[in-house]
């Protein structure tokens, strides 16, 4: 924190302008239709039952690219979008389309991350899991 005193004033003077040059950018900008639409990021462990270990899978460009190949048979609207994420054990899953400003959109956002997420295990090996973990406890062990 007392790191920070140092540049407050430089952060607020420059937020505040950042904000005011794009509110006057877009303050005339009416009828916009508000798109929006969630990322998940998943991490792809490899199971050693016979060690009783968990490693990273070192998969994610392979499995990566069978999805994607997956996503061409799909019909429009139930398609998933699917991204590399950083690291090469991980890959990032969005909808396929952006969710509109519609209530009824909130629906589908729980059905829509059930549905890459089954699209995900199906594309796994036999000893690879995806379990929603912020990072891998191992990491660097």
């Amino acid at each position: 924190w007392d790191e920070s005193l140092e540049v407050i004033r430089y952060v607020r003077e420059h937020g505040i302008a950042q904000f005011i040059h794009l509110y006057n950018r877009i303050k005339d900008i009416e009828g916009d239709r508000l798109l929006w639409g969630d990322e998940v990021e998943y991490a792809i462990f490899k199971l050693d039952a016979e060690r009783g270990t968990v490693k990273l899978s070192l998969r994610g460009a392979e499995i990566l690219a069978g999805l994607q190949e997956g996503e061409r048979s799909v019909p429009v609207g139930q398609q998933c979008n699917w991204v590399p994420e950083w690291g090469s054990w991980m890959v990032e899953g969005t909808p396929g389309m952006p969710y509109s400003g519609y209530a009824t959109d909130l629906l589908l956002v729980e059905k829509n991350m059930r549905t890459r997420r089954a699209r995900l295990l199906a594309a796994l090996a036999e000893d690879e899991i995806c379990p929603t973990l912020p990072c891998f406890p191992l990491m660097g062990v």
